[in-house]
């Protein structure tokens, strides 16, 4: 999680993140300075009455990648209470809408003093703690955030192929409505009912454990659960979804992605994501000479351009099965972008292309290719077609060629047998009417080393 991995970056075993086009924002991607956790239980001043606050006898650990909510529902279920209740009568809060959002610090106060978990790895539990290598803010008020986040970086498209949008009220990832979907692998083993608070978003299509896609559920894991599709078996990902996952899944637990030219900062993954997203939805008639590569990208995947969307909406706030198909998209051009099937002409897509090689022998003797023999009578075969070619149309080159071919022939008859040759040739007549040469390329004059003109 975020305040984990700022631990390992600023750590001197850490391998370090380069610098380059990370530099979108360097307010948000900042790393922030890790403080160490905090202590398991709040210290009691000696002399006083005080009692310090009871820890739970039973608690989970959280998993990695948990949602607080998941957690807090597990520990409840230790007690055969419902997370409701243990919130409300444990924990003194009432119902908490935005528990997965921005939890109240008073609320991860007294889980850190139930729990003894560290304030830093519980706020990890909530987008909140995921500020700012997933997201700039959760404020949505924020004039230009949709630019900032999705305009700054290309991949597929140069920049001016894209139009700028602007839109008030927007959070980078942050659905409109409410996602359930879960690795079926997961949450059927009765040891693991945990649910990834990655799996809230549209970030993501197959577990990166299992390799399998999420599947939309109904109910509360470890209590009542019914799959949309209870009986299809899981559905493997193809290797373009796996691989984008797992990076995707690298960034949230490690702090970095490692793509074919080198390693990159979390955020920057995710604003590529976003910016591939955005660029998969412009329509073709902004897309220039690129057209055809985002048509072949929809057509690879299966689905229909742009997801069979007519008018532009921010992704996040499109229907879950649009999400799917773009995501689908946005994994299959990752894919032909690597295998060099379609050219990009972003700025970024060089990270997803190996650095080229330079310099490289095997350190044997380079073997001298032997020149083939230069045909020159068919060299000169070749030019003189292209002469006529260029005749056919041209004024000058058909004068030019005329007087090379009239040279030495002065009689009238033979010159407009000449003529009559270029005609079935298919050079016209009026280009050499009433033309009489005086030698060969006699069009021509020298050029006099002041003008562009011959």
């Amino acid at each position: 999680m975020p305040a984990e991995f700022a631990a390992r970056q600023d750590s001197p075993q850490a391998p370090a993140v380069e610098s380059g086009e990370e530099a979108i924002n360097h307010r948000t991607l900042s790393m922030a300075d890790y403080t160490g956790p905090s202590e398991l239980a709040t210290p009691v001043r000696a002399g006083t009455d005080v009692k310090p606050v009871p820890r739970w006898p039973l608690h989970p650990s959280p998993k990695e990648g948990e949602a607080l909510s998941s957690w807090l529902r597990r520990v409840a279920a230790c007690y055969q209470m419902d997370m409701v209740d243990l919130l409300e009568h444990d924990l003194g809060h009432g119902l908490v809408d935005d528990l997965d959002i921005a939890p109240p610090p008073s609320l991860l106060t007294a889980l850190s003093q139930r729990s003894g978990i560290e304030l830093d790895r519980l706020r990890c539990m909530s987008f909140d703690g995921w500020v700012p290598w997933l997201l700039d803010s959760l404020d949505d008020q924020i004039s230009a955030a949709l630019e900032t986040y999705a305009f700054q970086l290309s991949v597929l498209l140069p920049k001016r192929n894209r139009k700028m949008r602007s839109i008030t009220r927007w959070r980078a990832w942050l659905p409109s409505q409410s996602i359930d979907r879960a690795c079926p692998l997961c949450l059927n083993d009765p040891a693991n009912h945990a649910v990834l608070l990655a799996w809230k978003l549209p970030l993501m299509l197959s577990c990166p454990l299992h390799g399998c896609w999420l599947e939309s559920y109904w109910g509360v894991p470890g209590r009542f659960l019914r799959w949309e599709n209870a009986d299809a078996a899981p559905r493997t990902a193809s290797d373009a979804i796996a691989a984008m996952d797992r990076r995707t899944w690298q960034a949230l637990t490690m702090g970095y992605v490692e793509l074919p030219r080198r390693r990159i900062h979390a955020g920057l993954w995710f604003r590529l994501l976003r910016t591939l997203l955005d660029e998969l939805n412009t329509p073709l008639s902004h897309c220039g000479v690129c057209a055809d590569s985002v048509r072949y990208v929809w057509e690879r995947c299966g689905h229909p351009l742009r997801a069979g969307q007519s008018l532009w909406r921010p992704y996040e706030i499109l229907v879950s099965a649009v999400h799917l198909q773009m995501l689908e998209a946005t994994a299959t051009a990752i894919d032909l972008i690597e295998s060099k099937v379609v050219n990009p002409r972003g700025e970024q897509a060089v990270l997803f292309l190996t650095e080229p090689q330079s310099g490289f022998t095997d350190g044997l003797p380079a073997k001298e290719q032997k020149q083939e023999p230069v045909n020159y009578w068919q060299e000169a075969v070749k030019a003189i077609n292209e002469a006529v070619a260029e005749a056919r149309h041209n004024r000058e080159t058909a004068r030019s060629l005329f007087s090379l071919a009239s040279y030495g022939r002065r009689d009238p008859a033979a010159l407009e047998q000449l003529r009559a040759t270029f005609a079935k040739e298919g050079i016209p007549s009026e280009f050499l009417s009433h033309y009489e040469p005086d030698g060969p390329f006699a069009c021509l004059s020298l050029n006099d080393g002041l003008s562009d003109k011959f």
